[in-house]
């Protein structure tokens, strides 16, 4: 049973990235582009480590979304709402230590795999 445990506990965990402010930038942009180009709705969906403390965000584009169009380009930081990255950046990753880890829920990604 021991084993079974492992290694549904495994395919449960995120993938763990060491990152800076470039890199995380970045990858947000690459995410946001990709999600607007082929009229995805998500995007994004991600744990940043700040301080000790976990943050999750997320990007939605309800453009692509017949129900929820009218809302745009929604960035999520912990609940609270954001128009776009820069205002994120702005409001609440405005001074990002040199290096930080970020937890990619969903799915590992080519660009981070270098990181």
């Amino acid at each position: 049973m021991g084993i079974l445990k492992n290694l549904f506990n495994k395919l449960n965990t995120g993938f763990f990235y060491i990152v800076n402010e470039e890199v995380f930038k970045q990858y947000l942009e690459k995410e946001l582009t990709f999600s607007l180009e082929h009229n995805l709705e998500a995007s994004a969906d991600l744990n940043i480590y700040l301080l000790g403390e976990k943050h999750h965000i997320q990007i939605w584009n309800y453009n692509a979304s017949k129900a929820d169009a009218e809302k745009g380009l929604v960035v999520y930081y912990d609940k609270e709402e954001y128009k776009s990255l820069d205002e994120l950046y702005l409001n609440k990753l405005n001074n990002l230590p040199n290096y930080f880890k970020i937890e990619l829920l969903v799915t590992d990604d080519v660009f981070l795999n270098n990181y």
